[in-house]
């Protein structure tokens, strides 16, 4: 979340940084920084801006963010939930995260953490979920766009309309839709291209329809 990227970047900064400066590190715009920065505000967080040409934004620096901002339950369940991803995705940024916590409180960030690595052991596939790889990223954008797909499997052309990614205990899957609902393993599909074709119909959730599906 871009709100609390921009807060712990502001509490490890030990100088004022303008609000240009944070517009390119995230990427949005000037306007865009001000609006999360009134957020903050609203938040209760003391962002002080200084004006003129040797202004800039920061946080004032007695100001630490209270160990009371999360509950111990809650903690515990982003934690845990961000130790599992680590295990199952390739491209989780798991210390990255796990630092922003310890950053808030060490000690209760680093006990759960040793909680899961002692009782928690993630063994559901050989090789972990590369969701950056070509064939993810053709089908997030047909996501996004909300076009139809080819996708190769053994040899076969499939035509289909993305819906989502569903985890099953084979792996992770492509749930779509062609001539018929089918789930698609993703670490099948040899190929990924985009068609020119949008779809104009309903969409039945897997949830209401999973047992009905075709498997390829």
């Amino acid at each position: 979340m871009r709100l609390l990227d921009i807060l712990f970047y502001l509490l490890r900064n030990n100088s004022k940084v303008t609000i240009k400066s944070l517009a390119d590190i995230f990427k949005v715009s000037t306007k865009t920084i001000r609006r999360d920065l009134d957020k903050l505000s609203i938040l209760g967080i003391p962002i002080i801006i200084h004006r003129g040409p040797s202004g800039g934004v920061e946080i004032d620096k007695n100001y630490t963010i209270s160990k009371h901002l999360l509950r111990y339950s809650d903690y515990e369940s982003l934690l845990i939930a961000l130790y599992i991803c680590e295990n199952l995705n390739k491209n989780t940024s798991y210390s990255y995260l796990i630092d922003k916590f310890k950053s808030i409180d060490q000690e209760r960030a680093s006990k759960i953490i040793k909680k899961c690595e002692d009782r928690l052991i993630i063994d559901l596939y050989e090789e972990k979920i590369d969701t950056k790889n070509e064939i993810y990223e053709e089908i997030n954008k047909a996501l996004d766009y909300k076009v139809f797909i080819e996708v190769k499997i053994n040899g076969k052309i499939y035509e289909v309309y993305p819906i989502n990614y569903v985890l099953r205990k084979e792996g992770l899957c492509l749930y779509c839709y062609g001539e018929e609902y089918m789930i698609i393993l993703i670490n099948q599909i040899s190929q990924v291209a985009i068609c020119n074709k949008k779809y104009e119909g309903n969409i039945i959730e897997y949830k209401e329809n999973k047992e009905k599906i075709k498997v390829i």
